[in-house]
Parts: structure tokens; sequence; C-alpha cells
């Protein structure tokens, strides 16, 4: 339907000139050339400077500021990287009318997303903010928008499921917590990401999907095939049967239960493939089953592809002492009851204790009736502690390559755990229990040496403002961000938004680091959640302030050089259970 409105007399314009009207929220350059009288949007929307002050040459509109061109009568972009919008004109007895009407959502909905994927080709942030904001303004679920960025970044994950693809479904949860003139900016923080991620790149070349009865026997044949596929490293036969089972109509509930085995067998991929799994179901919840071929299969390279960390120095100790106990998985679920255990002792003997101390608190736990979700707590906390004390100076030594990143895994997988074992409580993900308990303790040698008094955590710092825990966060201060947390008695929404919000601004650089403070924030909420409102609920959230405040490592440009120096001198890292340096 057409909107005609009244822009300007004629002969208010010379010829050759512009000037511009504005009605209601919208701004208008109008040209007069020798073709006729044009109209378009009077923002340029490279950095938004006014096209009106601009030049036509030739029917082209050249912008002053930085040169894009746009062909005036159809708003073509002939140099730069958008197109603008043009509007119909009509001359009516000397005076100017232009036609203001919206075209229907439906109609402008495909150019949108057309123009954010490409937007995602070229790596053009603004133009894949503004390509939201419209989708959004034209009342687009933002789940429909991170759907197109899937649709884009998941064909491209050159070895399966990667941080681009993360970040974008912590992203998408993460708009929850942001006022509606702002929800999109995790969405595009998410975009923003997978683009730098994938771009350029080509689609990844995937197996064809097999018939999973009629090449294993049944279904149940081939559900018991995927894990031993999966440890036999025969990624090209898990991910033609993995695709074979989605086509076959499998229930998510089953999918879920074989790809968790498969990521339990052993502590996979440093903890990344149980955090894949985790990501890709709830992304799946969002944007529809229908997308599970595209989220699902890049799941089965990531996995066939990551170091079983079990079989490495690291995890001897704990192994020996986990073996050496024989514990019966089957047993320990029937044992898992209403009973109570020290979670004091058990926290301690993750975060202070040996290898040995923390398989043999974890199986005393659960023999002793512990419910499975109360020692996933004491896990958490455990976990969180591990963040409280990281040394925060570690992180900025280029001569070794531990860094914050390495002790964030041990919140993260544990959250991802907390979510599998309540879509799956099964032996399989009771495994992975173990592996949080190793994980905690093994992190343990990149604490703070000699912290002093209370292990040098800051008094609290009494506060009901939670804006005051973002103000720390944003200007870098650590001691200030843990303080205030601690100190904290306002209403906990408003304290895990301004975490939330913190982790999406850009105070973060490289996609890899932006992936690790959304996913620590988004964990760190879940398991504070998850405690309730018992004291000390609120140490993920501190944990995670901590590491958004720190100064933290990005490049490591200084740090390859050095190993490039050792690699030409063929020196061997070292190979013991003990990897901090010094």
């Amino acid at each position: 339907m057409s909107n005609w409105v009244h822009a300007a007399a004629v002969d208010d314009i010379r010829e050759g000139g512009a000037r511009s009207f504005a009605y209601l929220d919208k701004r208008i350059a109008l040209f007069r050339t020798p073709r006729g009288v044009f109209a378009c949007d009077n923002r340029c929307p490279h950095q938004g400077y006014a096209l009106v002050r601009g030049d036509v040459k030739d029917g082209v509109l050249t912008c002053s500021w930085h040169n894009w061109k746009f062909e005036l009568g159809t708003g073509t972009c002939r140099y730069g990287g958008e197109n603008i919008r043009t509007y119909p004109v009509q001359i009516h007895d000397g005076q100017v009318l232009v036609d203001i009407a919206d075209p229907s959502a439906e109609v402008i909905r495909p150019e949108l997303f057309l123009s954010l994927t490409a937007a995602m080709e070229d790596l053009d942030t603004g133009r894949m903010a503004r390509d939201a904001m419209r989708l959004q303004r034209i009342g687009t679920p933002l789940a429909d928008v991170v759907r197109e960025g899937v649709r884009y970044a998941a064909p491209r994950a050159e070895y399966g499921w990667d941080h681009s693809l993360a970040t974008l479904a912590d992203c998408l949860r993460m708009s929850q917590f942001f006022d509606e003139s702002l929800r999109a900016l995790p969405v595009i923080q998410g975009l923003s990401v997978a683009a730098e991620d994938q771009v350029r790149r080509p689609a990844r070349l995937r197996p064809e999907p097999v018939d999973p009865v009629a090449t294993y026997g049944s279904i149940t044949a081939a559900l018991t095939a995927y894990p031993m596929l999966v440890d036999d490293e025969r990624a090209v036969e898990a991910e033609a049967l993995f695709r074979g089972l989605i086509a076959a109509g499998a229930p998510p509930s089953v999918l879920r239960h074989t790809l968790l085995t498969a990521v339990t067998d052993h502590f996979l991929a440093y903890g990344h493939s149980m955090i894949f799994v985790q990501k890709a179901f709830e992304l799946l919840d969002q944007i529809g089953w229908s997308e599970a071929d595209a989220v699902l299969s890049p799941l089965v390279p990531e996995m066939v592809l990551g170091t079983r960390y079990d079989k490495l120095p690291y995890m001897r100790k704990f192994l020996r002492a986990w073996e050496g106990a024989e514990p019966d998985l089957q047993a320990l679920m029937r044992c898992g009851g209403t009973g109570g255990f020290d979670q004091a002792g058990y926290r301690g003997a993750l975060t202070d204790g040996s290898p040995q101390d923390a398989a043999g608190a974890l199986i005393l736990a659960l023999e002793g009736g512990a419910p499975v979700t109360a020692v996933i707590d004491a896990t958490g906390r455990a976990a969180a502690e591990r963040l409280a004390r990281f040394d925060i100076e570690l992180d900025l030594d280029d001569t070794n390559e531990w860094g914050w990143l390495d002790v964030t895994h041990t919140l993260t997988y544990l959250n991802a755990l907390r979510w599998a074992w309540s879509a799956d409580p099964s032996p399989q993900v009771l495994r992975g229990l173990f592996h949080a308990a190793w994980f905690v303790q093994w992190t343990g040698q990149f604490d703070q040496r000699n912290p002093g008094a209370n292990r040098g955590r800051p008094d609290p710092h009494p506060t009901e403002d939670a804006a005051q825990v973002h103000q720390a966060i944003v200007r870098r201060d650590p001691d200030a961000a843990v303080a205030l947390v601690d100190g904290y008695t306002g209403p906990r929404a408003e304290l895990e938004r301004s975490l939330i919000q913190a982790a999406v601004e850009d105070h973060s650089a490289v996609p890899i680091m932006v992936a690790h403070v959304v996913k620590t924030a988004r964990a760190a909420v879940e398991e504070s959640r998850a405690l309730g409102d018992v004291p000390g609920a609120t140490e993920p959230i501190a944990a995670a302030a901590r590491f958004l405040a720190s100064p933290k490592r990005e490049r490591f440009v200084f740090q390859s050089t050095l190993e490039a120096i050792s690699t030409l001198r063929g020196v061997p890292k070292a190979d013991s259970d003990q990897v901090r340096p010094g």
C-alpha cells in the first residue's frame, strides 16, 4: 500500500542540487538531476554520514566521506558493501511527492537474510549489525537470525564443531539478559565470531548418510557401533552413520545418549566435546530440529579428531587411583539417593589434594549415597574456586603455553556435565563426573604461588548496585570485581545481567577469547542458579567476573616465535604429570 507524502517544491531544489526532509522516523535525501528527482535514505550505510552532501555524476551518488558509490535510481552499491534504500518519486503541480510506505516483512525478510549472509562472507560487522537489527525490527525472532548464521558457519567448519557454533548458541541464550533495544547485541557478537572463524572457507566435504539398518543390521547395532567408530578414528564411517541415524528419524534422546557415550569413553578434547554436545542440543531447541543434520553432524569429526587426554601422562595418577578402586558405575548409580556427604572435605580433596585424594573422595561420596546432583554442585564450587585461585601473571607470561583458558574449562565442562546429567542420567555421563574431578584437581598447578591470607581473595565490598561489578570488569580490576560480587546484596538477576552484559561487550578482541568469555559467563550464571540461595552460591559469578576483569593474553605471536625456536633446535616439550614451568 502506497503512502505518498509531500517532500518539497521542485523549485526549492536547484538543478544538480540536493536537500533532505524528515517524515516521522525517516530521513530522506532528494537529488534533482537532468533525469528527474530521486529519493534515497540520507544516511550512508558505511558510517552514517549524510548522503545529501554527496556528489552525483552520471546517475551515481558518491558519499563525500569515504567514496562509497550508489546507483541513484536503484540504490545498488557500486563501491562499498551495502545497497541503500530508494523511494518512488512523483511530481504534481511542481511539488515533489515521495512514497515512504515500507515493503511488507515477507518481501524484505529474504533480501535481508541474503544481505546478512553476504555480510558474514565479507566479514562486515557493521552490515551484520544493521541487517540483524532490521530483521528484529520487522518482527523476525532472533532464533531465525542465528539459524541463518548456523547455515553459514556449520558447513564451513573445517574440522567439525568449533567455537564459532558454540558462541552462536551461547549468544542466542544470552540475548534474554538485554532490553529490547539491545537484545540483538549478543546475536551480532555471535555472528561476528562465526564470520571471522569461517570467512572465505569452502564448505566441508561430508560423507553421504548410510542406511543404518541396511549397513549394520538394526538401529540398535548401529547405535552400538557409533562410539566404536569414533574410538577407532574412522571419521567418514562415523559421520555417514550418524547422518543416517538422523535421516532415519532416531529420536533426539537416543542421538544425545549415543554422542555422550562417545564423549565420555575418554576425557575428550580437553572437555570441548562434551561442551559442544551441550551447545548443539540447546541450539536445536531454539532454532528447530529441522536443522539437526547441519548442527549435529559436525560433532562427529570434532570427536574423532579430539585428543584422548586419558592417554596422556597428565591423567596417569588419577587413572591409577580410579582403576585401583574399581568403581562400578552401574552400582554407583544405584547408590545415589538422599544421603549427605562432606561437601567441604570433597571440595578440599579436589582443590588441595592429590589425584588419589580426588578420585577417592568422589567414590566415597557416591558410595555413601550422595545425590549425583549434589556432587555436581560441590564439583562446580571447586571449579569456581580454581578460577578464583588462578595465577593471573601466568597468563601474561609468553614463555609458557598455559593460561586462563586452560582453567576456565573446568567450570564450562562442569556446566556441560550438569546439562548432560539432567538430560541423560546414565553410567556414561557419570563417568564424565570422574573426568570433571580430575580436571579440577589437575589444574591446581596453575594456582597463585604464595597467595597470602585467605588465599589472596579480597575482602567483600558491600554493595547493592550490580552496575559496580560491570564497571570493575570494564576497568580491568579483578580484585574489585570479586570483592563486589562477594559483598553484593541486591537482586541476583541484576548481578547476572551485569556479568552477561560485560561478557558480550567488546572487551575481548580475538574470536577464541570472545568465545571463552561468553561461555564462561553463561556457565557461571547457570552454576550459580543451580546452587540456589545457599551461602556461596555466587562463587561461580565471582570467579567469572575475575576472569572477565583480568588482563588477558589474546595474541600469541611472541609465544609462537619462541616455540618455533625450540622446534628448530629439536627440543621436545616436557613429558610429565606437572606441566607448569618453574
